[in-house]
């Protein structure tokens, strides 16, 4: 395998990563403001800082491990598409596999969505560390990670409903 391959194979499983991450939500409990980790009632770990952000709870995680947020100020209609950016937010970042990404306690990424054809795609992803520095940092072009259709009841079908409802 030459290097440019393997360079190409570690961008698409880094891709997968974030995808797979993305695909495993749930809905919040109803009244929950305060999120916290099951078995225990501390609160949540303090957030990532992202200026001119406002956060909205989008569900957990069916193992409870990662919360799914999206930045409803980043919403907007580019054509067809639509653009946005979410967190996540990993409570125990041992608990998860990360393939070929390095460990890392927030995601920060930015998607597009075709709120007609339901579709999805990565534009841009960064993982930071428990203290918010930043791990790694990349962007995608539509060759490199294609449109891909949303599965209903995952992360993806919840964050597509909610920024495709708000961008109308």
């Amino acid at each position: 395998m030459s290097l440019e391959s393997s360079r190409d194979m570690r961008l698409i499983f880094l891709a997968a990563a974030s995808l797979l991450l993305a695909a495993c939500a749930t809905q919040p409990r109803p009244g929950s403001t305060k999120p916290v980790r099951p078995g225990t009632a501390k609160p949540l770990p303090a957030p990532v800082t992202v200026p001119n952000a406002e956060w909205q709870i989008i569900g957990v995680s069916p193992n409870g491990n990662i919360l799914h947020e999206v930045d409803v100020l980043s919403i907007r209609r580019e054509g067809a598409l639509t653009v946005f950016r979410d967190r996540k937010t990993i409570f125990n970042p041992r608990k998860e596999n990360f393939l070929n990404t390095p460990q890392h306690k927030y995601s920060l990424n930015q998607w597009e969505v075709n709120c007609t054809a339901k579709t999805f795609r990565l534009r841009s992803m960064a993982l930071l560390d428990d203290g918010g520095r930043q791990l790694l940092s990349r962007s995608f072009s539509e060759a490199e990670i294609k449109p891909m259709p949303v599965v209903k009841q995952s992360a993806a079908f919840q964050q597509v409903e909610f920024v495709c409802q708000r961008s109308r």
